[in-house]
């Protein structure tokens, strides 16, 4: 069941108190809540305001991993020493430095060009779809769009995926169009654990994220490093693989501010 705050026991703590600890962190619906268009996201001033507080914290890596590209994350998150995987993990941006996608993923570009023009053909006919190209994948949004349309646009997103040999996926009121390359948040989130060293017997590692996309992070960490801490954030009740649930972005929020707390008590001690 989602909890409104998830209470800092002292078995939680323990496992956030490791060093280096990675904090992989998704936007919509985790720090930014959900909007009716992807442009009107916002990440709250306070929820920034943690995010800094975690950056400045020595051993403490921020990665944001988000659907959208990492420069849109990068534009929304608007500060420096994150990490931020992009495009659910074809796409990776150390701190201070530009993106750059894999190179199996960079082979498909033209394909997602000749995707995007085919779903802008269609968009204009149903009011309230919103295409959102993001170079390496594409996503077609249809939150504002009459639920009738809903099987036609499906339809339609599913014959330009054959057409394309790109892979269809969905999640919250949007499909999506990607290269068929193995790769997920999951697989991004585990490389760059791996490569920070959070999944070791002195690391720890946190994963929060609000959509089906997220799902495939929580069951890889858990399946790699048991002690990882998954979080969904769900209003309602879903199946998921995280250990935990929580109502939605305030939680997350006072999430981190016990974080920085924990950690610099720990400093202290």
């Amino acid at each position: 069941m989602a909890v409104p705050a998830l209470p800092m026991t002292d078995e939680l703590a323990k496992r956030l108190s490791g060093n280096p600890l990675v904090l992989f962190l998704d936007i919509d619906g985790t720090l930014a809540p959900i909007a009716p268009r992807p442009e009107y996201a916002l990440i709250p001033a306070e929820t920034r305001d943690a995010l800094r507080g975690l950056v400045q914290l020595p051993r403490v890596h921020v990665v944001i991993v988000s659907g959208r590209s990492a420069g849109d994350s990068a534009r929304l998150v608007a500060m420096d020493g994150v990490w931020i995987i992009g495009n659910h993990g074809f796409e990776l941006a150390p701190p201070g430095r530009p993106p750059t996608a894999r190179s199996d993923v960079a082979a498909y570009e033209e394909r997602i060009a000749i995707a995007a023009s085919r779903c802008n053909a269609f968009a204009m006919d149903i009011d309230g779809v919103i295409v959102e190209d993001k170079r390496w994948t594409l996503s077609v949004h249809y939150r504002l769009a009459h639920p009738r349309f809903v099987p036609e646009i499906r339809e339609r997103m599913e014959a330009i995926a054959r057409e394309t040999g790109l892979r269809l996926t969905s999640g919250k009121e949007v499909l999506e169009l990607r290269p068929p390359v193995a790769v997920d948040k999951g697989t991004a989130a585990l490389e760059l654990a791996r490569h920070l060293g959070a999944l070791t017997e002195s690391g720890s590692s946190l994963f929060a994220g609000d959509d089906r996309t997220d799902e495939d992070a929580f069951r890889e960490l858990r399946e790699a490093w048991p002690p990882a801490v998954t979080i969904r954030v769900a209003a309602e009740v879903v199946d998921t693989a995280a250990e935990f649930c929580v109502t939605d972005t305030d939680a997350v929020r006072e999430l981190l501010r016990a974080v920085i707390i924990l950690r610099k008590e720990s400093r202290a001690a």
